[in-house]
């Protein structure tokens, strides 16, 4: 089933593996499969056995969603273990998952493959982590940013932080509106930069630039000339406030 998950794009998605099922770090959601252990073939059973599967599916989602890396630091599990409203929003919309594909075999048995956006679930904490305020749109400029990290071992995360080689913050979740924060995720990871779902965030005169290594397994280090860039791109565009920020990362 997991295999099938990314044969089904043209492009193949940015895929983490768990033993629960697979983050979707280019669609951005949580895929799980779950089958009933019935093999009666009566037609009566039926019901019985997609109940069985369906049984399996919530506590498999929450397990993986306390998996999926928020930042260098923390798991999704910290912020459900804090007692708090946040806490408390993301406990009811685990809820949100559907199942996109059932299959009843000729044994009586069923098979769901479910789906959680990670977007309409994570959102309550992503708008506590934006701080930038709004102001009146920079006309013009690039349309994103397009980071090249196929050269490195990239760990996926919601909130990758981008700095330069001296430690000074460049980019992260903080630089981002609370409306953008509430629309999507700081970055998209794709595998390939002519991915459509690139174009789609990047838009079509996006600024490339190629880090130089990895920190902390998440972050990312730009050189000089690529970090005056990043900055610049602050100034003289949405881009930074809006999030339209894409990762390219190998297989």
């Amino acid at each position: 089933m997991l295999l099938a998950v990314a044969a089904a794009f043209a492009f193949d998605p940015v895929l983490e593996t768990f033993s629960e099922g697979v983050v979707d770090w280019t669609n951005f959601r949580l895929v799980v499969h779950a089958s009933s252990s019935g093999a009666t073939g009566a037609m009566n059973n039926v019901e019985s056995a997609e109940g069985d599967a369906r049984a399996q599916l919530e506590p498999r989602i929450e397990r993986l969603a306390r998996a999926v890396r928020i930042d260098r630091e923390r798991s999704a599990g910290a912020l459900l273990d804090v007692a708090d409203a946040v806490s408390d929003r993301l406990e009811r919309s685990l809820t949100y998952w559907e199942v996109y594909e059932a299959r009843y075999l000729s044994t009586g048995g069923v098979e769901l493959d479910a789906a959680l956006s990670l977007q309409r679930w994570l959102r309550p904490a992503m708008v506590t982590m934006a701080t930038t305020r709004e102001r009146p749109p920079v006309l013009g400029g690039a349309s994103g940013l397009l980071v090249d990290a196929r050269h490195l071992e990239v760990e996926c995360a919601l909130s990758p932080e981008f700095m330069d080689t001296t430690g000074s913050h460049l980019y992260g979740i903080a630089d981002m509106t609370l409306h953008a924060a509430s629309q999507r995720q700081p970055v998209v990871y794709v595998q390939d930069p002519a991915d459509p779902v690139a174009a789609r965030r990047a838009g079509l005169t996006p600024v490339l630039l190629r880090p130089e290594r990895v920190q902390s397994g998440t972050d990312l280090v730009f050189g000089v000339e690529a970090a005056a860039a990043l900055k610049a791109l602050g100034d003289t565009s949405e881009v930074l406030r809006n999030g339209t920020v894409v990762v390219v990362v190998s297989p």
